[in-house]
């Protein structure tokens, strides 16, 4: 079907569809010369870094499945940086390009990556930091093109440490 002969809305899906693609492409780029980081991937002392190691240790991120996902979603601050930007591109191929039931990765995601209101935490700190500039303008794609998907919470804080690139 040509474009012509398209109705609005499916001009509209289509556009949306290439936009998740452009950011998809964006990160899969950035993120391609990260390696599976070495065990142990979380923080030794959580009470929930055992759980989110025994569902992510053996797995490659394009391996990592929205089950997978759910497991590890309230406790992905528990990943060492390697490892959180590392399984970074499993969240986000499954929020963008994933036609499956998995309960908003992108969402989690978008919680990690916003600036703790109160205290200053080293650990938030250390994994910013450990992105390189390519990376953190494909992580500030993504979320950005999460904003036009739902209601941000806590968005000016959220823009503050990740403003718009060239979107």
């Amino acid at each position: 079907m040509s474009e012509e002969s398209m109705t609005e809305d499916e001009l509209e899906e289509l556009t949306e569809r290439r936009h998740r693609e452009e950011v998809w492409e964006a990160i899969r780029q950035a993120f391609e010369s990260r390696v599976r980081p070495p065990t142990p991937l979380t923080y030794q002392g959580w009470p929930v870094a055992e759980d989110v190691e025994e569902t992510l240790s053996d797995k490659e991120w394009h391996t990592v499945t929205g089950l997978d996902l759910q497991r590890v979603r309230i406790d992905i601050n528990s990943l060492t940086p390697d490892a959180f930007w590392y399984y970074f591109r499993s969240f986000a191929h499954h929020s963008l390009l994933m036609d499956e039931a998995t309960d908003d990765p992108g969402g989690w995601m978008v919680s990690a990556l916003t600036p703790p209101k109160k205290a200053h935490s080293e650990r938030f700190v250390e994994r910013i930091e450990a992105l390189s500039p390519e990376e953190r303008s494909a992580v500030s794609r993504f979320i950005h093109w999460y904003d036009g998907e739902t209601n941000l919470v806590d968005r000016d804080r959220l823009f503050t440490l990740w403003p718009a690139q060239d979107l």
